[in-house]
């Protein structure tokens, strides 16, 4: 999209297939490129409809009314970003053929994105080769692959090895553990949490991992770690004091706090802690510390329009591993090709 944008004036956007409930990732194109585009019509259906309109009609009815409604977006713009299937939660059968007989249908080219996360490097290169070859058996014209969130020591050894294999550029991104990480915000409205303290730049920190109270102050000051979220019951003052103490010095700086049990510290606590580390968000919540850390373990954020720092972040990392003048190149070729025909 950041491409698209400095190429031509009218850039739309299409998701053929979305889940219930608002769209991040639309919200986040909406949000950063202020598109105007009607949200009515970024979208062909739902999973659910989709799966019972192939179930009743057929795979070719199901593609034949993405296309009708993807040709309503097309006519409107010079050209349409399309965001495939996530592959997640889905009762489609065989996601990626589905995938590369909309693109044919459309007309688009594509640029496949592969997950490396948590994978050995031989699985990774396999994943990746294995994508390229379905793409380019069913036809897609396949503009680059993308493999993302490799780890980031094998991040040097994985590109120059899909250099060699792929007939097309291969752009290996490294996993950035701060794009995953949930901000305190969003923590604390899964949680259902109560803002103690805190502003909007405290509250938008992003958290990098988790540490639970329950030992002695000097003890329990050696376990913080930068960016963490402090997890203690409510009771524990010294805690939550000693914790927004080391912030303050620097040793380390934390995301905030959160206290457990429904507990807050009194007032005189909470007008300290507010002046040792002002902004440094302290969240209530009412359930006691084991439940609310099997909450906080499955978490993990998500761009979306609220978090732009973290957009600008994931452009630069894109910026940083990709050939960002070669692949605009590619995408300029292949629309003033789609244009000629």
């Amino acid at each position: 999209m950041e491409l698209l944008t400095r190429q031509v004036d009218r850039v739309g956007v299409f998701r053929p297939l979305v889940h219930d409930g608002p769209d991040r990732l639309f919200e986040l194109l909406r949000a950063r490129y202020r598109l105007a585009q009607d949200p009515a019509t970024v979208y062909g259906m739902d999973y659910h409809e989709a799966s019972a309109l192939q179930a009743e009609a057929g795979t070719d009815e199901l593609v034949s009314t993405l296309v009708d409604r993807f040709h309503l977006v097309a006519r409107d713009y010079d050209v349409v970003l399309v965001l495939g299937t996530d592959y997640a939660g889905t009762q489609l059968p065989d996601e990626l053929s589905l995938n590369a007989r909309l693109a044919n249908e459309f007309g688009a080219s594509v640029i496949p994105v592969v997950g490396g996360r948590k994978q050995t490097v031989e699985s990774v290169l396999a994943e990746t080769r294995n994508a390229y070859r379905a793409y380019d058996t069913l036809g897609c014209d396949v503009l680059a692959m993308v493999t993302n969130r490799v780890a980031r020591e094998d991040r040097d050894d994985i590109a120059r090895r899909l250099d060699s294999r792929l007939p097309v550029p291969c752009y290996v991104l490294p996993d950035e553990p701060a794009l995953s990480a949930p901000t305190v915000s969003q923590i604390g409205h899964t949680l259902g949490a109560k803002v103690v303290l805190g502003d909007d730049s405290g509250l938008a920190r992003d958290v990098l991992g988790f540490v639970f109270g329950g030992a002695m102050l000097p003890n329990f000051l050696g376990a913080l770690t930068p960016g963490c979220l402090v997890v203690t019951p409510g009771d524990r003052a010294d805690l939550v004091v000693g914790s927004l103490a080391a912030h303050s010095a620097g040793t380390p700086p934390i995301a905030g706090v959160l206290l457990t049990l429904d507990e807050v510290p009194g007032a005189d606590i909470l007008t300290l802690a507010d002046r040792l580390a002002p902004g440094t968000p302290v969240l209530s919540v009412a359930g006691t510390s084991f439940p609310t850390a099997e909450q906080l373990f499955s978490l993990e954020g998500k761009l979306n329009a609220a978090t732009p720092r973290k957009a600008e972040r994931a452009l630069g990392l894109f910026e940083r591993y990709a050939d960002t003048g070669d692949l605009a190149r590619r995408v300029s070729a292949r629309a003033a090709t789609a244009s000629h025909r």
